[in-house]
């Protein structure tokens, strides 16, 4: 299903297919409003994700103020290195509705260290979203995550959950 794009929504670019199962998860939330969100094709590598977005999704938008950008990534044990080649690609102006986030190593190291399939990781997230836990989100290998995810939830949540 695609978004309403007359409406505040997001798109989610995901690395890869594990990735994918992990966004599906979240936006299948019960609580996810779906024409709100969508998780597009994976791109096939971080770098791909980086060109998917400059060639395909500045443009949109900067033609849409309702559009947010969240591309999910594998941080391969270097969050900072990587989270900072993202942000230099992210143009000024849109850098509040553009977010960067994913598992510190893998989304299957992630999976094996949580004990959950990928798209259970990603029901479990949207839960810590919609709640006040973040049992979750803190765990080692998402930590890292923690201010694109606070800026994040600031920014969609009272569109997102319903």
């Amino acid at each position: 299903m695609s978004v309403n794009k007359y409406k505040p929504h997001v798109y989610v670019i995901p690395e890869d297919d594990a990735n994918r199962q992990i966004a599906n998860g979240f936006v299948g939330h019960v609580r996810v409003a779906t024409r709100q969100a969508q998780v597009v094709e994976p791109a096939g590598g971080w770098t791909r994700v980086l060109d998917t977005f400059k060639k395909g999704y500045v443009p949109l938008l900067q033609q849409s103020e309702h559009m947010h950008v969240v591309m999910i990534v594998d941080f391969d044990g270097d969050a900072v290195g990587r989270r900072s080649e993202f942000e230099s690609k992210v143009p000024e102006p849109l850098r509040s509705r553009v977010f960067v986030i994913g598992p510190r190593d893998t989304p299957e190291s992630l999976a094996q260290a949580l004990g959950l399939k990928l798209e259970g990781i990603g029901q479990a997230l949207a839960d810590e979203c919609d709640g006040e836990q973040t049992d979750i989100w803190n765990h080692e290998q998402l930590r890292h995550n923690e201010a694109d995810r606070l800026r994040l939830l600031q920014t969609v949540k009272g569109f997102l959950f319903g």
